[in-house]
């Protein structure tokens, strides 16, 4: 009202009001007026006046019922409008809509429309979005274009009356018009909007426990490759996502994601099973565009794989060696071993060895099972089997078992037959080696022969004595695989039967004297000899060694001839011994018929059968005296068996008749055939020890008087090769007497060969000479042979100085012998009950006190001042106590090996010993040599001290002793090797590929180890 409008004034408008409402009059006029002046009255007076007027109001001025008189005039023009609505809206509704929308543009109306077929103009960022324009009416143009950013653009047509365009990659919103024939269309806008996305994501692997491994963090890695029982966690940072769906297809579970921040969603889930799953991402638009699909591929833990290999004792049946390969994909814990006892119809319960193994993954495993706690008898079976178990967290330990095994002890006839083919074959390898060495040293004859008066080697010698060297490294072989196959059978026999004494003494010495077979010395020329041919040496150089060498082999063709013998005799004894105890066997069974047979509960079938058993029984034992009179007459010296004939024959008929009468229902009659036949047995028995007992008193009167003979025939030998020297020394080349004493020597030769002839003959039944007579023998013929050489070349000291050494080697024979005849004297007392005064169980001296003994007669021989034969007796004595000393320290030196420091025990002492001996040979005591000898005894007793200390040391860091070799089985070796490949192939691996060449490599070598084993 105050405001000033196009029309009438304020002034004019107050006085018409004041017309119209006679109580206003003036004063609305008077207000205006004072409105234009300033000051506190002329407000107060306006509100005033104005508190006056408020209550009137202007429709109050308005009179209804004068203009009704009016609407007459109202109804054509109304009529005229609705007429035109229903013909033609469009003449009224478009002016009416550009008089409301007076601000918009209105363009000239086409004679055709623009409709676009888009349901919504919606677009959605950096994505492609195409306008189709269906353009309908009474004239369709030939073209359309859209009208954007003040561009004009033509779009594509589709078909006569649809036209397309399509915003590439559109990024904001965008507003539009089509034109088409000049004609515009109104404005149009698409809205672009964001579609979900997926911006990043983490997976954190929580692996189960016992795998051992750390946890994992991958980014943007979907595609997992996961342990069974992996816990995994998705943390997925999203853009304009309003919900997050995991959904797994195998399943047909849905899992919504939780919003732990802004557009950062997590789920965790734990997975047993492989699973393909998508990620589908949600706004208030849209979805996600691209489908998020991964796939999940879960590793179950597999069972634990094992093979087993097994390599039994066959000799004693006392152990069972398993090996093999064990794997797991994760880990190991446990590796069992499960057996049980069969004995006949009963078995035992199922028992556990718990087999130690490391927490690895591969690895092979090795166990000797003894079994000798078990108390397994003779045809006792063990059904075995081993068992692997894993370290499965998730599911629990699972196990894998290996086939079931049965190892099973021979009975008594089967070892029996074992043993006979056994030492069989021992026997025919003792003959088989004595061919190779006779062969060998025919080789070095011929060597010799062809070597002598030769200034140089030709190729062809060259070749025979390598050749000779390499015969000799295959004998060596031989004589080992000798000494251990009959070291076997013993241990077989000891294993399953109780050994006699007397023949385990025999068994015992027999191994011993295979063990000095291969003697040190003759190793050491053999190396001189292929020393020299790699130098190429001079040839007078291999003449010497191979003279030496032929001696060496005529001495163990001759021992190895003696060993067979010796073998021979030994089998026999062991033949005898075993028909003896299987006689008495036999004994005890008729005896227990005897008291079934008085026993009126048992059927008179099954006691028939029972002495049926027996009759056979006695039939084996009577093959088995037959086989040993046939063995017998192979002896050189046979033994004089009792005749038994009469007594088989009696038992025979006696148990025929017990069997009758059995059949007849005549048990009295059968128990006194029974009774019969077993003292039938009894009295064969009894006759068979006794011969066994003569036998072994006649064998060693016999040796014993043969000894006796032989050691007074050295020492005759002795003397008058000591006084033959004596005349040698007196007398020159010129002299006619010294053909004469030439002549002299050569009969002392041959006497010395009817002493060979003697001890070789002897040395073939009595163990006690050791395989050192045989040596001796064969030194003493050498000397002999080179001083016979010397004197025909009138070499006097040649031949005086072999002549010496020749009464040494006879001297220390006689000493030798003359102890073994003391200690047979010993055992024939002591077999007869009756033992010599002073000759107890008394320990034997150590070498120390022999060597303080020895020391104390060379100061006393000095002291004594002897002279002339006499001396030279006491010195010869002497030196060959002194050189017995020193081998005896040599041989403990090389059973004892070299100690931490690569010495021997000892050393030196022996080459101290050796001057010692030529001193006394040579008839010298002097000061120094008195000197010498105490060393010699200070250095024993430290070397004693020592050895009791390694002693010791062996006894506290070895296990308990066995009578049997508990060795690792050569095939087992492979194992270990395969390992160490295994573990070295495996470390060439790129730890990315290490599960599936793992798993290749393993299967790799346990082909290998199954084709090693075949």
């Amino acid at each position: 009202m105050m405001s000033k409008k196009h029309g009438m004034t304020n002034e004019e408008a107050a006085l018409k009001i004041g017309s119209i409402f006679p109580e206003i009059g003036d004063k609305l006029l008077n207000i205006i007026q004072l409105q234009k002046q300033k000051g506190g009255l002329v407000e107060a007076s306006i509100t005033q006046k104005t508190e006056t007027i408020k209550k009137y109001h202007f429709k109050d001025a308005v009179d209804i019922k004068k203009n009704k008189r009016y609407l007459k005039y109202l109804f054509a023009p109304l009529f005229i409008i609705a007429w035109v609505l229903v013909l033609s809206p469009a003449f009224i509704t478009t002016s009416s809509s550009r008089i409301i929308h007076f601000n918009n543009e209105f363009t000239p109306k086409a004679p055709f429309n623009f409709n676009i077929l888009n349901e919504k103009l919606l677009a959605f960022k950096n994505e492609d979005f195409t306008i189709s324009l269906d353009l309908r009416g009474e004239a369709i143009p030939e073209n359309a274009y859209i009208l954007n950013n003040g561009r004009k653009i033509k779009m594509s047509k589709a078909e006569s009356n649809v036209f397309s365009y399509t915003f590439r990659k559109i990024q904001n919103n965008q507003t539009f018009q089509f034109e088409a024939a000049g004609f515009t269309s109104r404005e149009h806008g698409i809205k672009v909007v964001s579609r979900p996305n997926l911006r990043s994501f983490n997976v954190y692997l929580h692996y189960p426990n016992y795998l051992g491994r750390s946890n994992e963090v991958l980014n943007n890695v979907g595609n997992l490759q996961i342990p069974e029982g992996t816990s995994i966690k998705w943390q997925l940072k999203t853009i304009q996502s309003d919900e997050v769906l995991v959904n797994f297809q195998s399943t047909d579970e849905s899992h919504q994601l939780k919003l732990t921040d802004k557009s950062i969603f997590e789920l965790e889930k734990t997975f047993k099973k492989s699973q393909v799953y998508s990620i589908n991402l949600k706004n208030k638009y849209s979805e996600n565009k691209e489908k998020i699909l991964y796939k999940i591929e879960v590793i179950p833990d597999q069972h634990p794989q094992i093979d087993l290999n097994v390599y039994p004792d066959t000799t004693l049946y006392s152990f069972i060696a398993l090996g093999g390969n064990i794997s797991d994909d994760y880990g190991l814990t446990k590796l069992k071993l499960f057996y049980q006892i069969l004995q006949g119809s009963k078995e035992s319960v199922y028992k556990s060895i718990d087999i130690p193994i490391a927490r690895a993954q591969n690895q092979r495993y090795y166990y000797q099972w003894f079994l000798d706690s078990l108390g397994l008898t003779e045809d006792t079976s063990i059904k075995y089997f081993l068992k692997v178990w894993d370290n499965d967290g998730v599911n629990g330990n699972k196990a894998s078992k290996t086939g079931t095994y049965i190892f099973r002890l021979p009975s008594k006839k089967e070892l029996k037959r074992d043993i006979e083919k056994t030492t069989s074959e021992t026997q025919e390898n003792i003959d088989k080696t004595i061919t190779e060495a006779k062969e060998l040293k025919e080789k070095i004859e011929r060597a010799e022969k062809k070597l002598k008066g030769q200034k140089e080697m030709s190729w062809q010698d060259e070749n025979l004595l390598k050749d000779i060297i390499k015969k000799r490294e295959e004998l060596n072989k031989a004589i080992d695989e000798l000494k251990e196959q009959n070291r076997s059978n013993e241990l077989k026999r000891e294993r399953f039967s109780k050994q006699d004494k007397r023949i385990k003494e025999k068994v015992e010495q027999l191994q011993e004297l295979m063990d000095e077979l291969l003697d040190e010395e003759t190793k050491k020329l053999y190396d001189e000899l292929q020393k020299l041919l790699e130098e190429q040496s001079e040839i007078n150089d291999i003449q010497d060694v191979l003279d030496k060498l032929n001696n060496k082999e005529n001495n163990l063709e001759k021992e190895l001839e003696r060993t067979l013998e010796l073998f021979k005799k030994m089998k026999f004894d062991y033949k005898l011994n075993e028909a003896i105890n299987e006689l008495k066997e036999q004994i005890d069974d008729q005896e227990q018929l005897i008291k079934e047979t008085s026993d009126k509960n048992k059927k008179n079938e099954e006691l028939s059968e029972k002495q049926q058993e027996l009759q056979e029984q006695f039939k084996e034992f009577k093959e088995q005296m037959n086989a040993l009179e046939e063995f017998n007459q192979d002896l050189k010296n046979p033994e004089s068996l009792p005749d038994i004939q009469e007594e088989q024959q009696n038992i025979d008929r006696e148990q025929q008749k017990s069997k009758e009468s059995l059949d007849k229902n005549k048990r009295k009659q059968s128990k006194e055939s029974q009774q019969n036949a077993k003292e039938q047995m009894q009295k064969m028995a009894k006759q068979m020890e006794q011969m066994q007992s003569s036998m072994e008193m006649t064998m060693m009167q016999e040796n014993l008087d043969d000894l006796r003979d032989i050691v007074h025939n050295l020492l005759k030998l002795s003397f008058d090769q000591e006084e033959l020297m004596k005349e040698f020394s007196e007398v020159n080349q010129s002299d006619p007497r010294f053909v004469e004493l030439g002549q002299q020597q050569l009969k002392l030769k041959d006497d010395a060969k009817i002493v060979e002839d003697s001890l070789l003959s002897l040395a073939n039944r009595v163990f006690q000479i050791a395989s050192f007579v045989t040596r001796e023998v064969g030194k003493m013929n050498n000397h002999m042979d080179k001083s016979t050489e010397a004197i025909k070349e009138r070499k006097k000291p040649v031949a005086v100085s072999e002549q010496q050494f020749a009464m040494t080697s006879i001297n220390n024979l006689a000493l030798l012998l003359d102890d073994v005849l003391q200690q047979m004297q010993n055992a024939m007392s002591d077999a007869m009950g009756k033992p010599q005064k002073g000759k107890g169980k008394d320990k034997s001296p150590s070498l120390s006190e022999l060597q303080q003994q020895l020391n104390n007669k060379i100061e006393n021989l000095k002291k004594s001042g002897k002279s002339g034969r006499e001396l030279s007796e006491e010195l010869a004595k002497l030196a060959a106590e002194q050189e017995r000393i020193r081998q005896a320290l040599q041989q403990m030196q090389e059973k004892a090996g070299e100690g931490d420091g690569g010495k021997k025990p000892g050393d030196g002492i022996p080459q101290k010993m050796e001057e010692t001996e030529i001193d006394l040979v040579n008839k010298r005591i002097t000061q120094e040599t008195i000197k010498r000898q105490r060393q010699i005894l200070t250095r024993l007793l430290e070397a004693e001290n020592a050895m009791r200390e390694r002693e010791l040391d062996k006894e506290r860091k070895g296990e308990t002793a066995k009578d049997y070799e508990k060795a690792l089985p050569k095939a087992f070796e492979e194992y270990f090797k395969m390992k160490e490949q295994e573990i070295e192939l495996l470390k060439t691996i790129p730890p990315k590929l290490y599960p599936y060449y793992k798993k290749e490599v393993n299967e790799y070598f346990k082909r290998l180890g199954k084709e090693s084993n075949n």
